[in-house]
């Protein structure tokens, strides 16, 4: 476990050494501090971490696994906060905005317009690396602790080895990293031959790949992005949202294993709210709803004009449901709303046919009502959460209308979704935010899971 936290704070004090050129070579001597102090805590830290695990040899089962994953978000932002904190000129903010990007919550304190291009890079770089991790943990970690049964996360991308499950790091990261690597050089590509520059084309690649939401301007992107580029970046979303393992299968072997379902639920539930606002509000309003439910079913969250058509709790309903499993998106994943779905359209057959048969089937395969079980606990217990953060927001002051739009948000990983200024929270806000985000990230389930493993050994 150790030696994985190594690499992880390893990665971010090498990337930090860069920055420090960057931010020098624009004058901005104290976020060129801050990427000092970013690099030489992280490449001391995971140093020392690797060279006094070099010889490290004992496996690592899920309750290692679990640490680690719950260790790595916890501990990994604050390697990377120093150039954070001197931008937000305090700790608790600087340490949101450096936990919100990593977990590609994309929740801001910070002004963009008012910031050096090295934050706002440094920003972009973390959501990318943190949706990275996203899909490496997803695709080893929590596909070999789900429930064999429902196998929402299984795919041919690799073959998981439960009983050491940090060997699986590995060849998932070259697997991921190539298709992961490959839609955003497309995407910074495509971008870039709008009338976009390149450093936007960049953040906003970085940004939308990764479901993160951060933009190098508070403007929407209504005003500033052309309408070419708002196409490119909704397609980057969804491919961001979408099943990484499928990607894969396409891309290596020109087929798909699996169907498409998540998919075409996302796009049609997106068509289908762009057709009721221009029912409702005329037809120049579909666009800009439609990318608008993009933007939140993926938790990416951008926004295309100050005043969204569509109401802030609808947006925070699509960001609850969230993309796909095995994705950089938050949210209680869409995968699992089309099995209770299905399933629920099997006990309406049920009390209409009491004699029929009925089984839930999802990518081609039939899922067990044993199995059902642990998507009813996941849909159970996500509201149940942002009830209870929500609370713990109100204890330190923020307003009922504020807290729960804040909870749902982090839960999310869906920060701008919210559309609440975060930088008005109380410092104890914050913390719980970030408690909050790293929560959604870990799916609360395995969160929880991670702080029993902690508490309870054995």
């Amino acid at each position: 476990m150790l030696r994985a936290l190594g690499w992880c704070w390893l990665i971010v004090g090498v990337m930090a050494v860069p920055f420090v050129v960057i931010a020098a070579a624009e004058g901005a001597g104290a976020a060129a501090r801050g990427f000092s102090v970013s690099a030489l805590m992280g490449v001391f830290a995971g140093g020392v971490a690797l060279a006094a695990t070099r010889s490290a040899t004992g496996k690592a089962g899920p309750p290692v696994a679990l640490r680690m994953a719950l260790y790595g978000w916890l501990s990994t932002p604050l390697f990377a906060a120093a150039p954070l904190v001197a931008a937000a000129d305090g700790l608790m903010p600087g340490l949101f905005e450096s936990y919100s990007a990593l977990t590609t919550t994309g929740a801001t304190v910070l002004d963009p317009d008012t910031q050096p291009r090295a934050i706002l890079l440094w920003r972009a770089s973390l959501q990318w690396i943190g949706g990275f991790a996203t899909l490496v943990l997803a695709a080893t970690v929590f596909a070999a602790l789900e429930a064999k049964d429902a196998n929402l996360r299984r795919s041919t991308l690799l073959t998981v080895t439960p009983d050491n499950l940090f060997l699986n790091f590995g060849p998932a990261a070259r697997r991921l990293g190539g298709v992961y690597g490959l839609v955003t050089a497309v995407a910074i590509l495509l971008l870039s031959l709008t009338s976009l520059d390149a450093f936007d084309a960049v953040c906003l690649a970085f940004s939308a790949i990764s479901t993160g939401g951060m933009t190098p301007t508070s403007a929407p992107l209504g005003s500033w992005v052309p309408v070419p580029a708002q196409i490119i970046l909704v397609v980057t979303c969804l491919m961001g949202a979408w099943n990484i393992a499928l990607q894969y299968e396409l891309l290596s072997r020109g087929r798909a294993v699996r169907l498409t379902g998540d998919l075409r639920a996302m796009v049609s539930t997106c068509a289908a709210i762009g057709l009721g606002a221009a029912v409702l509000f005329g037809p120049s309003a579909a666009y800009e709803a439609t990318l608008d439910a993009v933007f939140a079913l993926t938790t990416t969250g951008f926004g295309l004009s100050p005043a969204p058509v569509l109401p802030t709790v609808l947006l925070l309903s699509l960001a609850v449901i969230g993309g796909s499993a095995l994705s950089t998106s938050g949210g209680m994943k869409i995968t699992r709303v089309i099995v209770l779905l299905r399933r629920a359209a099997g006990e309406l057959s049920v009390l209409a046919h009491p004699s029929a048969a009925t089984y839930t089937r999802f990518a081609g395969r039939h899922i067990p009502d044993s199995a059902l079980f642990s998507v009813w606990v996941v849909a159970l217990v996500f509201p149940a959460a942002i009830g209870a953060f929500t609370i713990f927001l109100g204890l330190v002051g923020v307003d009922f209308h504020a807290a729960w739009q804040i909870a749902a948000a982090m839960l999310s990983n869906a920060g701008p979704v919210a559309a609440v200024d975060y930088a008005s929270l109380p410092a104890a806000g914050h913390g719980i935010a970030i408690l909050a985000m790293i929560t959604g990230r870990l799916e609360i389930l395995a969160a929880a899971a991670a702080v029993f493993v902690i508490l309870v050994r054995e």
